[in-house]
């Protein structure tokens, strides 16, 4: 750490010779990467990369520039480069270097950042059994052809010529398979995920569990009749299906005039019962956060409450353009420029029991295909490919394959029509939220 804090140091001072403010941004990674394939390794990967990038802002102007190479040579031309780039910009009197902290700030701990000796042999028979093990479900499982077993130790530095430092350094491992199943001239296929800070804490069987129950349980599914059914998502389906319309929330976005919320502040946008935080540090979730990409300490922030949006994310230049609360959620890779992003979402628990919600017939939501594709954010109209069950109680009628399910955003989330009493965790444990009801969506089918 001490010798990547002398070069960005190096780095400081030659903006500051030049007149110009500056932050750099550090990203440098460790990768190990395992696939199997016919009970061997496909895949033995082991990778490093490091970026360094740079954010310069003189009279006004705002360049940016990054070096994969760490010697004063390449330094110095990113440097130069970034202040070319400011010179043929527009002028942009939000963005600032706007921390200053004497005290460097260390992320690190043992939530994110825990010493693993596993010995390579383990990784590589775990590897193998993402494949194997799925096979020996069923004989009908041709193959699994994704999976991965993945390693990742990650360092991110930011410093800026004000004197703010904030490091994080954290490992994380990630698997995933999948099962292929052929029967009676019909396929399926399904995959599910697992993420860990130590290698056995990896849930190998759910993986392969959830896998296999679903590439199995839909394989006899059919289309339904089309018409309105009352929707439920899984967590994970419910992550992506919120997550894909995130820009809503997006400050930059308002300031731009692109988000269709920009003038919804204040105003009802859901039910009343609808609550939706970011917290960056939750004590639940996988990902942790303690500072932005502008080295800003984080904290939680309340999106919208009881059905009314009360703030964007925003990072000091949305802030200032708006004139409002900095929420802390600056987003800038080492390659990129500043912008915005969310980290753990929450959405609060409703006052109805789940089996109270089950009462009823519904139409589980496990796989989805095509959401971005088929969505529009400024109209709020989606469409997209869905695969699951026609429940009641936890008892399946029929599953389903071969539908499409559209509605509007805007809409949909006025008719959430039950909201469960019990908070459910997504499998990368950055997603938080009860079973939700939803209406207004058209089920295409037969």
């Amino acid at each position: 750490m001490n010798e990547l804090k002398t070069t960005i140091d190096k780095v400081m001072d030659m903006a500051k010779a030049k007149g110009a403010e500056a932050d750099c941004i550090l990203d440098k990674s460790n990768v190990l990467s395992l696939k199997a394939d016919e009970g061997e390794l496909s895949e033995y990967k082991v990778s490093g990369s490091q970026v360094l990038g740079i954010r310069v802002i003189k009279d006004g102007k705002v360049g940016t520039s990054y070096s994969e190479a760490l010697d004063d040579e390449s330094l110095s031309f990113m440097v130069e480069q970034a202040l070319e780039n400011a010179k043929f910009s527009k002028d942009d009197p939000n963005q600032k270097i706007a921390v200053a902290r004497a005290q460097e700030f260390d992320g690190t701990n043992e939530r994110v950042y825990k010493s693993d000796t596993t010995p390579l042999d383990k990784k590589t028979q775990f590897t193998l059994d993402l494949e194997s093990k799925i096979k020996e479900k069923d004989s009908a499982v041709k193959s699994a052809p994704y999976n991965n077993l993945s390693e990742v130790e990650h360092v991110r530095m930011y410093v800026n010529s004000k004197g703010t430092v904030c490091t994080q350094k954290e490992r994380t491992f990630s698997c995933y398979t999948s099962a292929l199943i052929e029967k009676n001239g019909k396929q399926s296929m399904h995959y599910h995920g697992s993420v860990a800070r130590t290698f056995n804490e990896l849930d190998f069987d759910n993986v392969i569990d959830e896998s296999y129950k679903h590439a199995n349980g839909l394989l006899e599914g059919t289309p339904l009749k089309t018409g309105e059914y009352r929707i439920v998502f899984t967590t994970d389906i419910l992550g992506n299906f919120i997550g894909n319309f995130a820009g809503l929330f997006s400050g930059k976005g308002a300031m731009n005039g692109t988000n269709p919320w920009k003038d919804k502040v204040g105003e009802k946008v859901a039910i009343e019962g609808l609550s939706i935080s970011d917290h960056p540090t939750y004590d639940k979730a996988f990902t942790y956060n303690p500072f932005d990409d502008e080295g800003s300490l984080t904290k939680e922030t309340t999106l919208v409450e009881n059905g009314v949006l009360k703030t964007f994310y925003h990072n000091s230049a949305t802030a200032d353009f708006f004139k409002v609360e900095n929420t802390c959620h600056a987003s800038r890779g080492p390659k990129g420029t500043l912008g915005v992003n969310g980290t753990n979402m929450l959405i609060n628990a409703g006052a109805d029991k789940e089996t109270d919600l089950k009462n009823d017939e519904y139409f589980e939501i496990v796989a989805i295909q095509g959401l971005g594709s088929g969505s529009d954010m400024v109209s709020g109209d989606f469409s997209f490919g869905a695969s699951g069950y026609l429940k009641k109680g936890d008892q399946i009628i029929q599953p389903v394959k071969g539908v499409t399910v559209s509605g509007n955003y805007f809409k949909v989330l006025n008719q959430i029509s039950g909201m469960g009493d019990t908070i459910h965790a997504d499998s990368n444990k950055t997603f938080f939220a009860p079973m939700m009801v939803f209406g207004g969506m058209t089920v295409g089918g037969q």
